[in-house]
């Protein structure tokens, strides 16, 4: 059964991310050049304005001056185009892994395991347009050749299904020069000798076009009769999984933008979850009403893939860095440093003396508990023991810990009865983790000697738990 494989290509994508930035400049000429003050600048990209007037790529800035004298030109801003690019590439992601990225503004994508594959690249490429401001065109077909020759087909916003009963059609009576991978060079060849359409050259004789260009000449002819690669190179260390989203009207009420960063960490936590990895550094990206973005991030001292963690965490590096005083235009959430759960075991240091009979039994006991909620209780009761024993400080505190960490997930309590019946004479109820934080306040308050044995056995589940997770 044959694959199908889509290409997405950004529609004059540096020029789109500048017009994006800076409205003023759609319609009217605008050209991207490494050096804009000089004559010798070579233009890197235009927009179709430029274009229609016969302002091409590497098009000298003088030359492209003599044609319109008011054309704009712009340096590159590569940091700028790498973050539009992320963003595209993280919104593709949301549907399916199985993604190679050939340049920053265009990849091959494997559709084959959809039901409904032409309807999902189509929503992938209306969200990309309406979402982040960013034109392309797709093509669709059953190889990587094709897929890009149905990009090209048209531009901009174009979409192209090529199959194996219309390829003919469509595509062999192209001039040869159209033909991807057939450069200016082997045109010239080709069309010395009378080859002048991609027709052609799927016909041609094999000994006269090796004889002409060598292997690229039969792999040329393959191509053209449909025998093109459909294996993708995936990227596989991936670094980060995210989510953005951007809003009709621009955001000013606190809880509106509260709202819409819990819809971002529960899509990021979804998507984590599914392809069970976790990660320990969360970024935020926020875009205001003037297209000023600012892109900020944070190392977190734990691994974490849950809703609310992920939240939590973003929503305190939001607070840091912005003040409700402007229009938030777009909002994204990711989580970063992202491994595979499994990955994460302990390591035993050959040379350390610790006693690993008593070290394993207690790796044994922490993986059958919240990894999470372990650690967060951990810090704050090696805390307790150090604090004077005010009831209702402690049971605030812990409390307010207790449902940061884990809301979702009072099964905790279930399996931390079975360890903390052990240093307590009567067992702790099990069917809200709430009950059990002010248990263990309530120990440290009336019992000392049993707090502190339950202090140790925290930090000892917390050391492990941390080597785990290094």
């Amino acid at each position: 059964m044959s694959k199908v494989i889509a290409h997405i290509d950004m529609n004059c994508f540096y020029a789109s991310v500048e017009e994006k930035y800076n409205p003023e400049l759609k319609g009217k000429p605008l050209a991207i050049a490494g050096e804009v003050k000089t004559r010798h600048g070579i233009i890197v990209t235009s927009n179709y304005e430029a274009r229609k007037l016969g302002i091409k790529t590497t098009m000298r800035v003088g030359d492209a001056r003599k044609i319109y004298p008011n054309i704009k030109i712009l340096r590159p801003d590569m940091p700028k185009y790498q973050q539009e690019s992320k963003m595209i590439f993280d919104l593709v992601r949301e549907y399916t892994d199985k993604i190679e990225i050939v340049s920053v503004d265009e990849a091959y994508i494997d559709l084959s395991d959809f039901h409904e594959p032409i309807k999902v690249i189509a929503i992938i490429q209306r969200r990309i347009y309406k979402q982040l401001g960013m034109p392309s065109s797709v093509g669709v077909s059953f190889n990587k050749f094709f897929a890009k020759m149905g990009s090209n087909l048209k531009k901009p916003l174009g979409f192209s299904i090529i199959n194996k009963k219309n390829y003919k059609d469509i595509l062999w009576n192209l001039d040869i020069g159209e033909m991807h991978g057939c450069g200016k060079a082997s045109t010239k060849k080709l069309k010395n000798i009378g080859i002048n359409t991609i027709g052609d050259v799927a016909e041609a004789n094999e000994v006269i076009l090796h004889s002409l260009l060598g292997v690229q000449g039969l792999r040329l002819k393959n191509r053209a009769n449909g025998e093109g690669s459909d294996e993708l190179k995936y990227t596989v260390d991936r670094k980060s999984i995210g989510n953005s989203k951007t809003f009709t009207n621009d955001l000013i009420d606190e809880d509106d933008i509260l709202r819409e960063v819990k819809k971002l960490s529960e899509k990021v936590s979804s998507r984590v979850k599914s392809r069970n990895y976790v990660g320990n550094n969360i970024s935020i990206m926020v875009r205001f009403s003037d297209f000023k973005t600012i892109t900020r991030s944070k190392k977190i001292p734990e691994f974490i893939s849950g809703t609310n963690e992920i939240f939590n965490y973003a929503w305190e590096l939001l607070l840091e860095h912005y003040d409700f005083s402007r229009g938030v235009r777009l909002l994204g959430v990711s989580l970063n440093d992202i491994k595979k759960s499994k990955e994460l075991k302990v390591q035993l240091d050959i040379f350390d003396k610790k006693d690993y009979k008593e070290e394993e039994r207690l790796r044994k006991i922490s993986k059958k508990l919240n990894h999470h909620a372990f650690i967060a209780m951990a810090d704050h009761m090696h805390g307790v023991a150090l604090r004077e024993k005010d009831d209702i400080y402690l049971k605030n505190f812990l409390m307010w810990d207790i449902k940061r960490f884990f809301p979702e997930e009072f099964e905790v309590g279930k399996y931390a009865n079975q360890i903390l019946s052990q240093y307590f004479s009567k067992d702790l109820p099990d069917d809200e983790a709430g009950f059990m934080a002010l248990t263990i306040v309530n120990a440290e308050l009336e019992n000392g000697a049993a707090a502190r044995d339950l202090t140790m056995l925290m930090e000892e589940i917390m050391t492990i738990v941390k080597y785990s997770l290094e």
